[in-house]
């Protein structure tokens, strides 16, 4: 199915290049037919082409901008939903942030993040208290319950901006805010020699002028205002109307002079916190190019014509390969987003998604399945005694060995800081198998080892739940796993229980996790 709609796709992509190529081709034909009519305004067109070209130069650093915030968008709705979860559930603040937030601050491609009430008060994502000075986005995020980005704001010579996301408390309701903090600087992929010139310079600035961010020649400072600067001279009579479009998200250009050299500003919106990107081309830069373009007929007609080849060349190749990288970016993109960066295994998220998935499709055919929760005996005493690197050694090693121990269609996962959840799909349960299931477990820790100069051996408490006989969703199996592998710990540990299964032994009494 996968193939078929590969090549429909390669069908609507002829189909597209067609409908353009065309058109393009009757274009160039009547501009070779009536290019000796043009006159006076061979120039503007030429201003309006470069202008044009400086702006989608502008695009693609915004495309670059919208993009990482997109992803961090993703990933901050995603763990305000677990987040939600955890304190629904009672966990303490500081454990949720340590557990869920802080893994996914670097996914997120942010420096920090907050989680604070509606007073202000919270947790930062490295364990601080802290109080959220920023009252007017977090008022309007839980007042409307919706993701709410931040203006820019400076601190310690640099610039900022905050994705705050709404988090439900018990009452169902917005109660929380989760804050994500990022640099502005979109520019670090700029080359260091311009693809336009070497004197041009870019700026990220505000929606009322402020300068948050320069590269390229550095004739602007951070923090000036380019609407209240002597540095920055913008004619009076197109003032007024950049100053609105700035405030209307509006792309456009003006003439201006800048440390009292002529130039132009081409400015474009971006999309999140009324940011704007501005390119200053120097005034000489934009003359010398109309001209070299349009200044003499003859090459004009044999360039043309040489375009017109090149063109469809370019574009050909530009789209194999945006589709080529595309393609592998996604899938990326995809496996971080779904991957345990310690252990290699499937995170929280993607575990519970992909066994929730397959719960129901498994439901609808009528198959079985058997899910185990794996939890680590002592390990907090590892990490208390041996460190926590030696802990994560450890864990590294379990999700290597569990990854190999079942089958390639089984689900295996790190949900918790030392608990591990598998799901063996389309398996016959019966006692002959769970009790397989069972052995080969144990002996996978009874033989498991780490540590090159101290080797350590590790126990579980192992909890088994059959579907759909424990439970006929995800929630109810895995609350059937869960009272197994409490049972488990109740009667010694270093043991497989199936839910529903009455052990023999001493009893120790346990608080539940």
């Amino acid at each position: 199915m996968a193939k078929k709609k590969n090549g429909n796709n390669d069908g609507l992509d002829i189909i597209n290049i067609t409908q353009w190529a065309i058109p393009t081709a009757i274009l160039f034909i009547y501009v070779l037919v009536t290019l000796y009519s043009f006159s006076s305004d061979m120039k503007k067109d030429a201003l309006y082409s470069l202008r044009q070209k400086i702006s989608d130069y502008n695009d693609s650093l915004i495309l670059s901008f919208n993009s990482k915030m997109e992803i961090s968008q993703a990933v901050a709705t995603a763990t305000s939903q677990v987040v939600s979860r955890d304190l629904a559930a009672g966990k303490d603040v500081k454990e949720i942030m340590k557990e869920v937030v802080e893994p996914t601050v670097d996914d997120a491609i942010a420096i920090g993040a907050e989680l604070v009430d509606a007073s202000g008060k919270g947790v930062s994502s490295d364990g601080r208290e802290v109080s959220y000075a920023d009252t007017e986005t977090l008022e309007k995020c839980l007042k409307e319950n919706t993701i709410v980005y931040s203006a820019p704001y400076e601190q310690g010579g640099a610039w900022y901006v905050n994705l705050v996301v709404p988090v439900k408390g018990a009452s169902g309701k917005a109660e929380y805010a989760l804050s994500y903090q990022f640099i502005t600087d979109v520019f670090s992929e700029i080359p260091t020699t311009s693809k336009f010139d070497g004197r041009t310079c870019y700026a990220l600035v505000g929606s009322d002028g402020t300068v948050l961010s320069v590269a390229g020649r550095n004739i602007l400072t951070k923090g000036e205002n380019i609407f209240d600067s002597d540095n920055v001279v913008i004619p009076t009579s197109t003032v007024n109307r950049t100053k609105n479009n700035f405030s209307n998200r509006n792309a456009g250009y003006t003439d201006c002079t800048v440390g009292g050299e002529g130039r132009v500003m081409v400015y474009d919106p971006a999309t999140y916190s009324g940011i704007n990107v501005i390119s200053f081309m120097t005034a000489s830069y934009i003359e010398n190019e109309a001209h070299s373009t349009y200044g003499n007929m003859e090459n004009i007609m044999v360039r043309i014509v040489v375009a017109m080849v090149a063109f469809f060349i370019a574009i050909l190749a530009i789209h194999l390969a945006n589709k080529a990288v595309n393609t592998k970016h996604n899938q990326s993109l995809q496996e971080k987003a779904e991957t345990d960066l310690l252990t290699g295994l499937l995170n929280k998220i993607s575990t519970e998604q992909k066994v929730t998935d397959y719960l129901a499709e498994a439901g609808k055919k009528g198959q079985s399945a058997i899910l185990f929760l794996i939890d680590i005996d002592n390990f907090k005493k590892v990490n208390d005694t041996m460190g926590h690197a030696f802990g994560d050694e450890l864990l590294a090693g379990l999700g290597l060995g569990l990854s190999t121990l079942f089958r390639a269609t089984d689900i295996v996962g790190r949900i918790g800081g030392d608990e591990f959840l598998v799901l063996m799909r389309n398996i016959n349960p019966d006692e002959e198998t769970k009790k397989r299931e069972a052995d080969k477990l144990l002996t996978f820790f009874r033989d498991f080892k780490v540590g090159e100069y101290v080797q350590y051996r590790c126990t579980a408490s192992i909890g088994g739940a059959v579907f759909s006989q424990d439970g006929k969703d995800f929630e109810e199996l895995y609350k059937a796993a869960d009272n197994a592998m409490y049972e488990s710990k109740r009667h010694g540990k270093n043991r497989v229980a199936y839910y529903g299964e009455v052990l023999e032994g001493p009893v120790t009494e346990l608080g539940r996790h």
